[in-house]
Order: structure tokens, then sequence, then C-alpha cells
């Protein structure tokens, strides 16, 4: 219960990430159709940084998370 509190809380944080996991994603499944109009190393590029960020925004939003239920 105590971390659904905490969820709640930090519900404007955590909308953030999960909205710039989902605007990576688009660009993922975009870039991977269209992946024979575009070079390759650009498609590289783009795919990289958007696992990156997809990674980055869940460990940001996993450390969000514990570092409340901590506090």
């Amino acid at each position: 219960m105590d971390l659904w509190v905490m969820i709640k809380e930090r519900s404007a944080f955590l909308s953030f990430f999960l909205i710039l996991i989902l605007l990576s994603v688009f660009l993922l499944i975009a870039t991977w159709k269209n992946r024979t109009n575009i070079p390759k190393s650009l498609t590289v590029i783009i795919i990289l940084i958007s696992t990156i960020f997809i990674v980055a925004s869940l460990i940001s939003m996993i450390f969000i998370i514990s570092f409340g239920y901590n506090s």
C-alpha cells in the first residue's frame, strides 16, 4: 500500500519519463519500419539513441520510486 502512495506522489516525474519512453519506442518503431529508406549509419545511431533513452528512463523511474520509498 505504501508503494502505491509513493507512485501517486511522484506521478509528475514518472509521467515525464513514461512519455519519454513512449516517444522513444515510437521513434524506434518508425525507424525500424523505414530502415530501407534511411542510410544504415543513421539507422544505427537512431536505434542506439532510442535504446539509451529507454534504458535511462527506466533506471530513472526505478530510482525515483526507490529513493522516495526509502526516505
